[in-house]
C-alpha cells in the first residue's frame, strides 16, 4: 500500500512539472533508448564482419597453393600451349580429397575404391580457355584434364606436318585445310595405331593423337605419335580417293 502511495506521488509531482520540462525528459528517454539500440546493432555488425573475415581467411589458408607447385603447373601449361608463362593466370584453386587415383586422373568410369589423394583442383586461364589440373599435395603428380582441347596442345610442328601430308595428297593448299579435332590417345599397340581392323591383344602402347582434317567436304582421320615421327592416314580415306 505504501509503494502505491509513493508511485502516485511521483506521477502527481511529474504532472505538476512545467510542460517543457516534461517534453525534455521524454526526449532524453527516447534518445537513450535509440542510443542503446544503435550500440547493440553496431556490436552485432562487428561480430558478423569478424566472423565473415575469419571464414574467408580460413578458406584462403586451406586453398593456399604453394608457389613452387603453382610454378610447375604454369610451366606445364606454357609448354603445352606455347603461350609465355607471364601471360598465363591461375584463376581458381580448390582444396580437394580425390577418392582414388582413378578420379584424380580424371577417369570417367571409376570404381568405388577409397584410396584418397589429398591435393588441389587448379584452373589456369590460357588465352580464351580454362584448363583444369589435378595436383597432389607434394606436387609430384600434376595431371591435365584430357578433355582440354588437344587443338591447343598439339605441337605446331606436328600440325604442320599433318596438313602438309593432306595437302600433298589432296592437291589443296595448306591455307584451305583445317584441323577440326585433335584428341590425345594411347593406342594399345602398333596395329591399332596403323588403323588395323583385326589386331592382337598385345599391349605395346603408342602415345599420340587422333587428328581430323577437313579437306573440302571430307574429314580425314590421322594417327600421329608423340614425336611426330609417324603420321598415318586412315586407309579408308585413301581408298575413297582412289576410287
Amino acid at each position: 500500500m505504501k509503494s502505491m502511495i509513493k508511485v502516485s506521488a511521483v506521477i502527481k509531482s511529474t504532472l505538476q512539472l512545467p510542460r517543457g520540462v516534461v517534453l525534455t525528459l521524454a526526449l532524453t528517454s527516447l534518445l537513450s533508448c535509440e542510443l542503446g539500440l544503435t550500440q547493440s546493432n553496431s556490436a552485432a555488425a562487428v561480430v558478423n564482419t569478424n566472423t565473415t573475415q575469419l571464414s574467408q581467411r580460413l578458406q584462403a589458408q586451406s586453398n593456399n597453393l604453394p608457389r613452387a607447385i603453382a610454378n610447375r603447373i604454369l610451366r606445364d601449361a606454357s609448354k603445352r600451349s606455347g603461350v609465355p608463362r607471364r601471360e598465363l593466370q591461375i584463376t581458381q584453386v580448390t582444396l580437394k580429397t580425390f577418392a582414388n587415383p582413378c578420379i584424380f586422373n580424371f577417369g570417367e568410369i571409376c570404381t568405388r575404391e577409397y584410396n584418397p589423394i589429398e591435393g588441389w583442383e587448379v584452373v589456369v586461364r590460357v588465352r580464351q580457355d580454362s584448363w583444369t589440373y589435378h595436383v597432389n599435395k607434394s606436387g609430384s603428380q600434376i595431371v591435365l584434364d584430357p578433355k582440354v582441347s588437344a587443338l591447343q596442345i598439339l605441337p605446331k610442328a606436328i600440325a604442320y606436318a599433318i596438313l602438309s601430308d593432306a595437302s600433298n595428297r589432296s592437291r589443296v593448299a595448306i591455307a584451305d585445310l583445317k584441323i577440326t579435332q585433335a584428341t590425345p590417345k594411347t593406342f594399345g599397340n602398333p596395329c591399332q595405331f596403323n588403323f588395323g581392323e583385326i589386331c592382337t591383344q598385345q599391349y605395346d602402347p603408342v602415345e599420340g593423337w587422333e587428328v581430323i582434317v577437313k579437306v573440302k567436304g571430307q574429314f580425314w582421320t590421322y594417327h600421329v605419335n608423340k614425336s611426330g615421327s609417324q603420321i598415318v592416314l586412315d586407309p579408308k580415306v585413301s581408298a575413297i580417293n582412289k576410287s
